[in-house]
């Protein structure tokens, strides 16, 4: 299993509009970062049915589906994400099969992706460790199955 971490970040431009009819509705954006080799995902962390009416592709729908079908759009401490890869020298963001699931009280976290143009195809099941110190550019959330590298 590869190597993984997510970071997730409260969303600062909560409810502002992006433009004139679209307004910012993830509660948590964030990063999925794997390595060998180093890939990077975006999440923004939405509840159920925000997640659910951005669902475009077939395979997004089946996904929907599959969760309805186990009870997932009734919990409501759940919080779901779809995977866009990240791209970081030209900036891209491109959609990719994949999805997240972030359960806040049982501090649980799944992934999975399955990205062959970047041969990426994988799922996690993380703890999460909430951060004490919270603010502007810090988590509030951290999972990983690695040893993470802090910076000072």
């Amino acid at each position: 299993m590869r190597a993984i971490a997510v970071r997730g970040f409260i969303n600062d431009k909560l409810d502002t509009t992006s433009s004139r009819t679209l307004f910012r509705k993830a509660l948590i954006n964030g990063s999925v970062e794997l390595r060998d080799p180093n890939q990077k995902y975006l999440v923004d962390y939405f509840n159920y049915l925000q997640w659910e009416l951005q669902a475009k592709s077939d395979k997004q729908l089946e996904i929907v589906n599959e969760l309805i079908a186990k009870g997932f759009d009734k919990e409501p401490d759940y919080l779901f994400s779809w995977m866009l890869h990240y791209e970081p020298l030209t900036k891209n963001k491109t959609r990719v099969e994949g999805y997240s699931i972030y359960a806040s009280k049982t501090k649980e976290l799944y992934v999975w992706i399955n990205d062959a143009i970047n041969q990426t195809k994988d799922e996690w099941e993380l703890n999460v460790c909430h951060c004490k110190a919270i603010g502007k550019n810090k988590p509030v959330f951290v999972a990983s199955n690695c040893e993470l590298i802090t910076q000072e």
